[in-house]
């Protein structure tokens, strides 16, 4: 195990050198020379969102086509607070709670559909998120699955994904739990299990362990499903290089589908604070440089591509692609709306973008739904120059740019709009194109969170220019 670890290391550190890691921070595209980054799943970043009412979002909703909606629902409950979550959680709620929850959420259901004027609002794909969706007991899940049936049609759905918390799917409960799911319709399982090492997860604040999680994956397959995926996070205090290569071999072959691989978040992308941010100002000196960080990004890279995963989407590794999430494909590739209900469920809907209400206690949420309003509260019209960055963005970080499918959604040439930006990343060797298609490189795909934003409007810039080198800056004074 050790020679193989010292071997992967080795190739990482050389894979790194080749990328010319010094050169890109040197660059200015990697905030605070990479011991900061900001993830690229949407645009504008909704902690950008100003003040919005409903109407906003739905006055001008037009169905272009069928399908071309993606479901999101989402459940505040968790067993326990992750250190590293920055969103509305609660946790521990005993099961009136959260049967409260699910009669306002089903509420909000019909709400939703009957702004959007349908019977049954069609969907592509599915996401159930959260929070942990599998927290509600079994006889909850199945309620709840009905009355999703009964909103949404799914005859069209090509995938239907649930994030899962591995402590909830133990034991008798965690079987029946998965059965009402496979049931529902589920096929695609997402579990969080973050790491195997124990020690790792007790400073995570996770409630669950390596042989939970091991149980949780097994009784997945007698449940019958054989699409499941792992979260894992690397850069985490308290890992070593050599324990994450350890790691990435024991997910490598364990027979899943695939798995995500997050990078840490410390810097707060949601409604709330996590706590590794008051450990950061306590104790910076126990997390790691971003050069440890790089170099467990490429070992996942490596271990991974040695076992026949590969990343179809950015920092999801699967051994087929159609195992991937589809849910992700609509929203990155496709660029398909969202229909989205729960307490800080998000929406989007022809250019129009809106979170719901997100506090801890919910009584605002329920409030919303008691006065018959969808529980809207945050948003944002986009532009025409949000839409054309958000549109060249995604896809170019997540699979690649086509040029005549951004023609025809934007109604503008890509390269006319940004041409600044891709010549001076062609120049880094961030980006390739042809007449055809724009992709990132080897080098701006591991990099891709930080290529992509350079192509933000400086007023989304997630860190002050002052963090950036002056290759940075000197774009942003070009008015790009």
């Amino acid at each position: 195990m050790n020679k193989i670890v010292n071997e992967w290391i080795e190739k990482a550190k050389q894979g790194l050198t080749d990328l010319d890691v010094e050169g890109v921070k040197d660059s200015g595209i990697l905030p605070e020379r990479g011991k900061s980054f900001f993830p690229v799943v949407s645009y504008p970043p909704v902690i950008m969102y100003g003040d919005m009412k409903e109407d906003q979002l739905f006055n001008n909703f037009r169905n272009r086509r069928a399908n071309e909606l993606i479901g999101y629902l989402h459940i505040p409950f968790c067993p326990s607070r992750c250190t590293y979550c920055h969103w509305i959680t609660k946790t521990k709620s005993k099961d009136d709670v959260v049967e409260t929850y699910l009669d306002y959420l089903i509420k909000e259901m019909a709400l939703y559909k009957n702004r959007l004027g349908m019977d049954r609002v069609p969907l592509s794909s599915v996401l159930w998120g959260g929070g942990t969706p599998t927290y509600p007991s079994p006889a909850q899940l199945e309620r709840l699955l009905n009355a999703y049936h009964t909103h949404y049609d799914l005859t069209n759905c090509t995938q239907f994904s649930v994030e899962a918390e591995p402590t909830t799917l133990l034991g008798e409960q965690g079987m029946q739990r998965l059965k009402v799911m496979k049931d529902g319709g589920v096929d695609r399982i997402s579990l969080g299990v973050q790491s195997f090492d124990d020690q790792v997860l007790r400073q995570m604040g996770r409630a669950h362990s390596h042989a939970e999680s091991m149980e949780a994956i097994d009784n997945c397959r007698k449940a019958g499903f054989d699409n499941i995926y792992i979260d894992l996070i690397y850069g985490y205090p308290g890992q070593t290089v050599e324990k994450w290569a350890e790691e990435m071999l024991y997910a490598a072959t364990l027979d899943l589908a695939g798995y995500q691989l997050f990078r840490l978040r410390v810097k707060q992308t949601g409604d709330r604070k996590g706590t590794i941010v008051n450990l950061l100002e306590r104790k910076p000196e126990i997390f790691h440089q971003a050069d440890d960080v790089f170099l467990m990004k490429y070992l996942g890279k490596i271990v991974s591509e040695e076992h026949g995963f590969h990343e179809y989407q950015r920092r999801i590794f699967s051994k087929q692609k159609h195992t991937s999430s589809h849910y992700l494909r609509d929203w990155f590739l496709k660029l398909y709306d969202i229909a989205g209900v729960g307490v800080s469920a998000w929406s989007s809907l022809r250019g129009v973008f809106s979170i719901n209400v997100g506090d801890k206690d919910l009584d605002n949420y329920y409030q919303y739904i008691e006065q018959g309003k969808v529980p809207i509260n945050r948003g944002k019209v986009l532009t025409f120059d949000d839409v054309a960055r958000r549109s060249f963005m995604l896809p170019l970080k997540n699979d690649c740019l086509d040029k005549a499918f951004y023609k025809f959604f934007v109604g503008e040439d890509a390269n006319k709009l940004f041409e600044n930006e891709i010549s001076w990343l062609k120049e880094l060797g961030m980006l390739e194109e042809n007449e055809e298609k724009i992709w990132l490189t080897q080098r701006g795909a591991f990099f891709a969170d930080e290529v992509t934003t350079q192509f933000f409007n400086p007023q989304y810039v997630a860190f002050d220019d002052i963090r950036f080198a002056p290759g940075r800056r000197q774009l942003i004074q070009q008015g790009n």
